[in-house]
């Protein structure tokens, strides 16, 4: 009896580390693509601080190249096409009220400047 027992406990455990792992698997795109767009907005703003206002062409030359991986796979997402992720990322920080649109280019809000560490 207690065989029994002890054999669906493992059915069970095995059930849920399969369901996690199928989970994992099926957010892992959104997940790479959450991170790239953190790490997109990070470097955006770092460049805001060094250099005060940017042009369009400014904040593509900041996401060349910007990656994202997940540690528990190998795929990893690179930017290919800056001018296109910069027009998604900068509509996204404009809607946020990061970010706003002067006559030179885009300026960072003071107060994003005062939250941001």
């Amino acid at each position: 009896m207690d065989t029994i027992i002890y054999i669906l406990l493992f059915a069970l455990a095995t059930v849920i580390i399969y369901i996690w792992g199928l989970l994992k698997e099926q957010r892992k795109s959104k997940d790479l693509f959450d991170i790239l767009y953190k790490k997109g907005e990070k470097a955006i703003i770092k460049a805001f601080k060094d250099k005060g206002c940017l042009s369009k062409k400014d904040i593509e030359n900041e996401l060349v190249n910007l990656k994202s991986s997940l540690f528990y796979t190998k795929d990893k997402l690179v930017i290919t096409d800056s001018s296109h992720f910069a027009k998604i990322l900068i509509g996204k920080m404009l809607n946020n009220g990061t970010i706003f649109k002067t006559s030179n280019g885009y300026s960072l809000k003071s107060e994003t400047l005062n939250n941001v560490k």
